[in-house]
């Protein structure tokens, strides 16, 4: 999903799955190079834990930052296992940049970042962290031949960053996409400025919410929205801890069954239905999910 800077607000645009979010803490291990460590005072990390703590409200959230600057993906993996060590939560890699340079300047290959890649895929998994992979972003190549060359790396790159994404059945969150070659979010050739940053972290952390809604929720029915209802339509919203038969039925207050929204069965994360409620008369009711042997209920307002 492309994301504008303009459309973007200060405050990121919290998951209604964040309600239901199993755990008191969020951890994340930001791991890469340069534009991980920060540059020009400015970091992606600042603007995440406050776009984290602004929904997770409630949770205690740490960061820690894993940047050397100039470093390319095989540089970093003697100081990996460190980094990852005791760790728990989320991986952030952001690494690559580097690595097309040396592809260009022909002390790399492609392959070589492929392979560590992977390792840092597979031993964050190992270590129960859920990694979440980024894109990198283009050199600034406007008056340079030499940078041009390095873009051609990093499509190649991020075309495999995307490719072991998919094999892995992990999280990306596609920097490259939303910086785009819209160079005023730079200070230099490749670093981001203050607002580049930003917008990065709304990337991540909009990455970090997919798994979320698909890994950590706990089993509950969220307050529908909107509520009043004035125009007969409303959203109902549920978490689920694991795949589940699900029912969901709107009963009047005297305890008379008048729909029937949900029952199936469903995967693992956030769901929303639809309800239109034009047909019903105005007045309280009450919404209930049964899932796994549990029952939770809310109540909602139909105007006319």
């Amino acid at each position: 999903m492309a994301i504008s800077l303009i459309s973007r607000a200060q405050t990121p645009s919290c998951s209604a799955a964040s309600k239901f979010y199993s755990k008191d803490s969020i951890n994340v291990t930001a791991f890469g190079a340069s534009t991980v460590a920060g540059v020009g005072g400015f970091s992606f990390e600042s603007f995440l834990q406050q776009n984290i703590e602004n929904c997770y409200t409630g949770k205690v959230v740490t960061i820690t930052n894993n940047g050397v600057y100039g470093e390319t993906t095989t540089q970093g993996l003697v100081r990996f296992p460190t980094a990852i060590q005791g760790r728990s939560g989320f991986l952030l890699i952001l690494m690559g940049a580097n690595d097309a340079q040396s592809i260009a300047n022909k002390k790399m290959k492609l392959s070589e970042t492929e392979h560590n890649m992977r390792y840092y895929i597979e031993e964050s998994m190992k270590h129960g962290l859920i990694p979440i992979l980024g894109t990198i972003q283009f050199y600034n190549d406007k008056n340079s031949q030499f940078l041009r060359d390095c873009n051609l790396y990093v499509k190649q790159i991020n075309a495999l960053y995307k490719r072991l994404a998919m094999e892995y059945h992990i999280y990306l969150a596609d920097i490259n996409l939303a910086l785009g070659r819209n160079f005023s979010l730079y200070q230099d050739p490749v670093h981001p400025n203050e607002q580049g940053f930003r917008l990065i972290s709304f990337v991540w952390f909009d990455a970090m919410n997919r798994a979320i809604e698909d890994k950590l929720l706990v089993i509950g029915v969220n307050q529908n929205y909107p509520n009043p209802v004035s125009d007969g339509k409303t959203r109902i919203g549920y978490s689920l801890s694991q795949a589940s038969h699900v029912q969901l039925k709107l009963y009047s207050m005297l305890g008379s069954q008048v729909m029937q929204l949900a029952d199936e069965y469903q995967g693992a994360g956030y769901h929303e239905v639809q309800a239109n409620l034009t047909n019903l008369k105005a007045g309280v009711y009450i919404y209930v999910l049964r899932v796994g042997g549990q029952q939770f209920s809310k109540k909602l307002l139909l105007l006319k």
